[in-house]
C-alpha cells in the first residue's frame, strides 16, 4: 500500500460522484446496486478541513473546562475525570454510530436535512456550565449523578461534535474517494490535541470557568454555522432509486469483504488503549494531583498516537516503538533503586513513554488494517465501541468487580506480554513484516513476562491486609502493622490506632506533639466545651482529643470512610462527646450548615496526595471564616509528598484577615506519630499564637505574601504548587 499523498487545504477538488457505483453492505459480504446520483461541483477541501479542525477542537476543549466545573462538587476525586471519560467515549461512540447509520441508511439530501435539524436543536443547548441547582447533596449516586448532569448539559452538542470525523470524511469521500480521506482523522486528532495543550497553559490561567464556558458556547455556534454551510451542499444532490449507501463510491482501494476477525481487532485494540490511557491517568493522579493539566498530558500522547498513525504509514514502525516501550517498562519495574529525589519524575515519565508506545501498537495496527472508504464510517464506529469499551472496563467494571487497583498491574503486564511478542515477530526495523510463526513460538515467554509481576506484587506486601473497599472515590484498605492497624487511601496513611492498651492514643498526624494536638490543648485549657468541625474523618483519629462537654460535627463524603471507621476503629465508639456526622462535600456541607459557628475548624479533606482544590480557595475561606465563631480558630493540614500548600495558605489568610503560622510536628514511630505541617489561622492577635506548643510556629515571609498563588473558584491552577523535585 503506497503512503497517501499530502493534505492540500488550498484548491476545490473537482472529482465527483460517478453516475454508477457499488456499495457494500454493512459487513461488506453483498454490494448492492444503487441508483445514479448528481452532484454538482463539490465544496473545496477547506471547509472540511476547517469543520474537522473546530470540531476536534471543540470535542477535546469541552472535556476539561466540564471536568473542572463539577469537580469541586464531588470531593475533588480523580474519579471525577475517569467518569467524565466515560461519558464522553460512549458519546463518542454513538456519535460514530450515527455517522454510520446517516450514511448508510439515508441518501446526501436526508443526511442534510436530519444533520442540520440536529445542529439547530444543539445550538439551543449552551451554555454548558451547570447551575448550582446541581449541586449534590451527598446522597446521591455519584457516578450517575455526575453521568447525568453531563448528558444534561453537554450531551447533545458533544453528540453532534463527536460525529463531526467520520461524517465530514463520508461527505468529501462523495468528491474524493482516495485513501487521502483518511488523513483528515490525523487533522481532526491534530485539532483535539491542539485543543487539550492549549487549555492548562493558554485558557486555564487566562480565563475563569465561567469564560471558558461562554468561549467555547460562542465557538460552537459558529461551528455549527461551518458545518452547516457543509451540510448544505448535499441538499443539491439528486438521487434516484432506492439505496443503502446512496452516496458510496469506488475506492481506490479494492473494496473487500470485511470479516468478523478485522471487527474484533478493530474494537479490541482501541479498547486496550483506552484502558491504558484511564489506569495510567488513574495512577498519575491519586499519586499527585487532581489537576487538568495531568489529564491532559496523558489523553495528548492517547491522541498523538492516533496522528502519527494514520498521517501516513511510513511513520509506523513497530519494532522500534515496541523496544522503548519494554524499556520504559522495565525501568517502572525498578523504580524502587531510584533516588527518591527523582523517583517521581522517572516514574510519571515512564508510565508517560509507556503509554504512548502502547497506543502507537494498538492504533498502529487498526491503521494497518484499515478498510477501503466504502466501510469507513463502519471502521471508525468499531474503532470508537472499543475507546467507550476501554471506560467502562475502568470507570464501571473493574470497580464493581475489584476491590483494590489490581487493574493497573494487570493491563501493565498484559501490555508488557503483547509488546513482547510484537517485538520478536516483527522482521524488521522499519516497516511492519510480521513473522507470526516466531511469536508462537515464544508464547509461553510472553506469558511468563506478563504474570510474574502480578506474582511479585502479590507477595511483597510488607503488612497484612484485614479489609479493602473500592467505591467512586477511590479505594480504601486496612492494614495491621505491628503497633496497630491502619487506614490506607490510595498511597496516603489516614490514621493508625494502636493495640491495647494504647488505643485512644492520637497516632499519625494527630499526634500530642502535632499542630492540631497543640491547637487543641490550648483551646481546651481556655475552655470548657468546644464546638469542633472536622472536614475529612479519616478513622477518626481526632475524636481520642473529645471530653464530655465538647461535640464534634464530623464531615467525609466517601459513604465508606464511615463504615470502615465504625467497623474496624473504635475511636468514635470510646468517644465521651457528643458525635454528629454529615455525608458530603466538606464545603457544601458547611454552606448547608447556616445556624453553625465552630471554636475550632479542622481542615483535612486528602485523597491519596492530592488535596481538592475547590478547599483551598479566596471563596472558601470566606466560608470558614464565617462559621467560625468570634474566637474561632481555623487549622488545615497541608503535609503533602508533591504539592508546598503552606505558602498558598498564608496567602488566602491574609487575603481573608487572617493570622497564619505553620507548625511542623516531628514523629516518632514508637508510638506512632509521623511527620506533619499544620497551618494554624485566627484573627490578628488571636492568644492561641502564644500556646506555649505553638512557640515554634512560623509566620508568612514578605515574599510569600507577594509571590504565592491566590486560587479563587474561577482560578486556580495547582501546577502553581507542584513541587517535583524533594
Amino acid at each position: 500500500m503506497s503512503a497517501p499523498e499530502s493534505l492540500q487545504a488550498t484548491p476545490s477538488l473537482q472529482a465527483t460522484v460517478s453516475s454508477q457505483s457499488e456499495c457494500s453492505s454493512i459487513d461488506g459480504d453483498h454490494p448492492d446496486d444503487v441508483g445514479i446520483v448528481d452532484s454538482p461541483r463539490g465544496r473545496s477541501l477547506l471547509w472540511f478541513a476547517a469543520t474537522t479542525l473546530l470540531g476536534a477542537f471543540l470535542v477535546f476543549q469541552v472535556q476539561p473546562i466540564i471536568s473542572k466545573c463539577v469537580l469541586p462538587w464531588f470531593g475533588g476525586t480523580p474519579a471525577v475525570w475517569t467518569t467524565c471519560m466515560l461519558f464522553f467515549q460512549v458519546l463518542l461512540f454513538g456519535g460514530y454510530l450515527y455517522a454510520h447509520v446517516l450514511r448508510t441508511w439515508c441518501s446526501p439530501v436526508w443526511q442534510a436535512v436530519i444533520h442540520l435539524t440536529l445542529l439547530c436543536v444543539a445550538a439551543l443547548m449552551v451554555p454548558i456550565e451547570p447551575s448550582d441547582a446541581w449541586k449534590p447533596s451527598g446522597t446521591e449516586s455519584p457516578t450517575f449523578y455526575l453521568l447525568l448532569m453531563l448528558a444534561r448539559h453537554v450531551g447533545l452538542p458533544y453528540f453532534v461534535l463527536s460525529s463531526t470525523g467520520p461524517l465530514i470524511q463520508a461527505w468529501l469521500s462523495l468528491q474524493d474517494s482516495s485513501e487521502r480521506v483518511y488523513r483528515l482523522y490525523a487533522l481532526s486528532n491534530a485539532g483535539s490535541l491542539f485543543a487539550l495543550l492549549s487549555y492548562p497553559f493558554l485558557f486555564e490561567p487566562v480565563l475563569s470557568v465561567s469564560d471558558q464556558s461562554t468561549l467555547w458556547s460562542m465557538l460552537f455556534l459558529g461551528f455549527v454555522l461551518i458545518q452547516g454551510y457543509v451540510a448544505a451542499s448535499l441538499l443539491r444532490m439528486r438521487s434516484r432509486g432506492p439505496s443503502r449507501e446512496a452516496n458510496a463510491v469506488e475506492s481506490d482501494i479494492p473494496s473487500s469483504p470485511v470479516t468478523r476477525l478485522q471487527m474484533g481487532v478493530w474494537v479490541a485494540l482501541p479498547a486496550l488503549a483506552s484502558v491504558m490511557l484511564l489506569v495510567v491517568t488513574n495512577h498519575v493522579c491519586q499519586d499527585i494531583a487532581v489537576v487538568p493539566f495531568l489529564w491532559v498530558l496523558p489523553l495528548s500522547l492517547y491522541l498523538a498516537s492516533f496522528i502519527v498513525c494514520f498521517d501516513s504509514p511510513q511513520w509506523y514502525r513497530p519494532k522500534p516503538i515496541a523496544a522503548v516501550t519494554l524499556a520504559a517498562l522495565a525501568l517502572i519495574q525498578g523504580k524502587a533503586m531510584l533516588p527518591g529525589s527523582i523517583q517521581l519524575i522517572a516514574e510519571a515519565s515512564c508510565y508517560m513513554v509507556m503509554l504512548f508506545g502502547a497506543c502507537l501498537l494498538c492504533h498502529g495496527e487498526v491503521a494497518r488494517l484499515k478498510p477501503s472508504t466504502n466501510h469507513l464510517t463502519l471502521y471508525y464506529a468499531l474503532l470508537s465501541a472499543g475507546g467507550a469499551l476501554g471506560g467502562i472496563i475502568v470507570a464501571i467494571v473493574c470497580p464493581l468487580l475489584l476491590n483494590n487497583h489490581a487493574e493497573l498491574p494487570f493491563f501493565v503486564a498484559l501490555v508488557t506480554a503483547l509488546t513482547f511478542l510484537l517485538f520478536f515477530a516483527c522482521r524488521g526495523w522499519r516497516r511492519p513484516d510480521y513473522d507470526w510463526a516466531a511469536a508462537s513460538r515464544l508464547k509461553y515467554g510472553a506469558l511468563l513476562v506478563m504474570v510474574t509481576p502480578i506474582i511479585t506484587m502479590a507477595f511483597v506486601s510488607k503488612h497484612r491486609t484485614i479489609a479493602s473497599q473500592r467505591n467512586f472515590f477511590g479505594v480504601l484498605t486496612v492494614r495491621e502493622k505491628p503497633i496497630g492497624i491502619c487506614l490506607v487511601h490510595g498511597s496516603t496513611l489516614h490514621g493508625m490506632q494502636r493495640h491495647e492498651p494504647h488505643q485512644s492514643q492520637p497516632t499519625t498526624y494527630y499526634g500530642y506533639e502535632s499542630g492540631v494536638g497543640h491547637v487543641i490543648e490550648a483551646m481546651q485549657q481556655e475552655r470548657p466545651a468546644l464546638e469542633i468541625a472536622v472536614v475529612g474523618l479519616g478513622c477518626g483519629v481526632l475524636t481520642t482529643y473529645g471530653r464530655p462537654n465538647d461535640r464534634f460535627d464530623l464531615i467525609e463524603i466517601n459513604p465508606a470512610v464511615i463504615e470502615i471507621a465504625d467497623r474496624h476503629f473504635t475511636f468514635m465508639r470510646d468517644c465521651p462527646s457528643q458525635l454528629e456526622r454529615h455525608l458530603g462535600d466538606g464545603r457544601l456541607v458547611l454552606e448547608r450548615l447556616t445556624d453553625k459557628r465552630f471554636d475550632l475548624l479542622v481542615l483535612d479533606a486528602f485523597s491519596s496526595d492530592a488535596i481538592p482544590a475547590h478547599l483551598l480557595t479566596c471563596e472558601s475561606m470566606r466560608l470558614y471564616k464565617q462559621r467560625l465563631a468570634d474566637e474561632g480558630v481555623l487549622v488545615i493540614h497541608t503535609s503533602n509528598n508533591h504539592l508546598e500548600l503552606s505558602p498558598l495558605v498564608h496567602r488566602l489568610g491574609d487575603d481573608a484577615g487572617l493570622e497564619s503560622r505553620m507548625f511542623e510536628g516531628i514523629g516518632d514511630d514508637s508510638i506512632g506519630t509521623t511527620h506533619s505541617t499544620w497551618m494554624i489561622l485566627a484573627r490578628q492577635g488571636h492568644s492561641i499564637f502564644q500556646a506555649p506548643g505553638l512557640a515554634g510556629a512560623t509566620s508568612a515571609s514578605a515574599e510569600q505574601l507577594r509571590h504565592a498563588p491566590l486560587w479563587t473558584d474561577q482560578h486556580h491552577d495547582l501546577v502553581s504548587v507542584l513541587r517535583l523535585w524533594q
